[in-house]
């Protein structure tokens, strides 16, 4: 994984604990029942997770193949609906903040009189390069199935990425929609912590917005913690 992703993962981890340990005292003081108001006071789960993907294939414009490694780093904030704890059955609204991403591999191409980037045309030779990008994931659900120190968990979002230069094409868009669904393993090694290891389909498209839209898809490997305030399993 690249350095900086690394270094901003750690710097991550670092604020989600910092920010789960100076709210742990506001959201005790708050009636968390589980199935009432989660929006309406600071969120029950904190977390911070990094992903990737390698040799991830997409289509160019041009027709050729193209393949990228793609990156990411992600801060969570979470509302729980019912306790993964005592019930077989939980829930939770999340969103993630995601302060770094990038996508390797990213074609530009030589273009002449006989290949614009207005054409189709096979003949461009690909300049690839890295992108890197940052976003947000405002809209996120997880269903978790099992109780006690183990439980699956399957979770969809949907958000965006903003990337320094278009992708996966000159004539593409810098705003990206992003969407990501599958399941992750909790595993509660304290009474608030908890190790997060998860695979997901990622996608990433501009909608249409762009003169071109090749969408690119990774399945990507997911690990992080979640630290639950002291509210959300006492």
């Amino acid at each position: 994984m690249p350095r900086i992703l690394t270094s901003i993962a750690v710097a991550a981890l670092a604020i989600a604990t910092n920010y789960s340990s100076a709210s742990a005292q506001t959201a005790a003081s708050v009636n968390s029942d589980s199935g009432a108001g989660f929006g309406l006071h600071a969120p029950s789960i904190y977390g911070a997770w990094i992903a990737g993907a390698r040799h991830s294939a997409f289509h160019t414009r041009t027709g050729a193949t193209g393949y990228r490694n793609f990156y990411l780093t992600s801060v969570r904030f979470a509302w729980s609906i019912g306790d993964p704890q005592s019930r077989p059955v939980s829930g939770s609204y999340f969103i993630d903040l995601i302060p770094a991403a990038v996508s390797t591999d990213m074609p530009e191409y030589h273009w002449n009189s006989h290949c614009r980037p207005e054409t189709l045309c096979p003949g461009a030779t690909p300049i690839p390069h890295s992108v890197y990008a940052f976003g947000l994931t405002p809209i996120g659900w997880a269903v978790g199935v099992g109780r006690g120190p183990a439980h699956l968990t399957i979770e969809a979002s949907g958000g965006g990425l903003w990337f320094r230069r278009r992708i996966p094409d000159p004539v593409a868009t810098r705003f990206n929609f992003t969407a990501s669904a599958g399941p992750t393993l909790e595993l509660r090694v304290t009474q608030s912590q908890t190790v997060r290891i998860g695979y997901l389909w990622h996608h990433t498209s501009n909608g249409g917005t762009g003169k071109v839209n090749p969408g690119l898809n990774s399945g990507i490997l997911a690990a992080g913690l979640l630290w639950r305030s002291p509210a959300s399993h006492r």
